[in-house]
């Protein structure tokens, strides 16, 4: 019995996955993750050091470097697209076109009990599952009653039917 869980063990490490156990993200992976990005879709072009931090040269000499999201609320606001996956009860990621889109829902609040929070993240998955077409609206207006179509995040706020 121990030869084999010792045999196991050295499997597993050999073959990476102990070294996926201990990973975490960095500060601009979690930003990242919470925009609905994929923070390792180009991990290939660029050299990774320990625990998935850059190893560019220069990458830290200005600190960390934070998003401009001033080009993002310029930009077009899809009216449709697919559920890609729900981050909370009030937050989803969409594919329109050939962007991902993360939607803040207009009205949703994420709530403080963790209980509620999962009840309602579940209703809406169940409404709303992975693949399926949404149509957006967009209910926000601002002081010259213009529609607001993303906040300063460069998130969409909108409604899904």
């Amino acid at each position: 019995m121990i030869r084999t869980l010792t045999c196991l063990c050295l499997i597993l490490l050999t073959s990476g996955c102990m070294a996926v156990l201990g990973y975490e993200p960095t500060p601009s992976e979690l930003d990242a993750i919470r925009r609905g990005e994929d923070p390792r879709a180009n991990e290939s072009e660029r050299k990774q050091g320990n625990a998935g931090e850059s190893s560019e040269s220069g990458a830290n000499a200005e600190g960390p470097r934070k998003p401009n999201y001033a080009a993002a609320v310029d930009e077009p606001a899809p009216q449709e697209g697919t559920v890609l996956r729900w981050m909370d009860s009030a937050t989803l990621v969409i594919e329109a076109g050939d962007k991902r889109e993360t939607i803040v829902l207009q009205g949703a609040t994420v709530p403080e009990d963790f209980g509620e929070e999962r009840r309602l993240l579940d209703e809406r998955m169940n409404e709303w599952t992975y693949g399926t077409p949404v149509r957006l609206t967009y209910p926000v207006t601002d002081d010259k009653g213009e529609v607001v179509f993303r906040d300063d995040q460069g998130r969409l706020l909108a409604t899904i039917r």
